[in-house]
């Protein structure tokens, strides 16, 4: 994943209606991937180079979470977009149980919320 593209399911997480969401929508072109948290993990640093118009949001997690379930649509874990200074900073990947996933789920199995 260190090919620096975005990856869907961001897109989809953003695709929700929240204070913020256009502003950082409009980072998306723009947004590079820089590195995963560890070598197995699919949760993702990202960085929005400087000139990008930033987003009030405030920093920490957006108020949009995707819920993902799994193939038999038992709750498999979480999906968060941190935002750093009105810019994102990361996709993290939060999962339930002892498995830990080594990439991002397939968008269609994501259900995103806004809280």
């Amino acid at each position: 994943m260190g090919d620096g593209k975005i990856p869907g399911i961001l897109v989809k997480l953003l695709s929700a209606e929240f204070p913020g969401a256009q502003a950082l929508r409009n980072q998306l072109a723009q947004t590079r991937v820089t590195r995963p948290w560890g070598s197995d993990s699919p949760s993702l640093d990202l960085d929005v180079p400087p000139g990008v118009p930033e987003a009030a949001v405030e920093d920490g997690v957006i108020p949009a979470t995707g819920t993902v379930t799994d193939d038999s649509g038992e709750l498999f874990g979480e999906l968060l977009v941190w935002v750093s200074d009105g810019r994102l900073s990361a996709l993290e990947f939060s999962w339930y149980g002892d498995t830990a996933p080594t990439e991002l789920p397939d968008p269609g199995l994501v259900t995103v919320t806004v809280r």
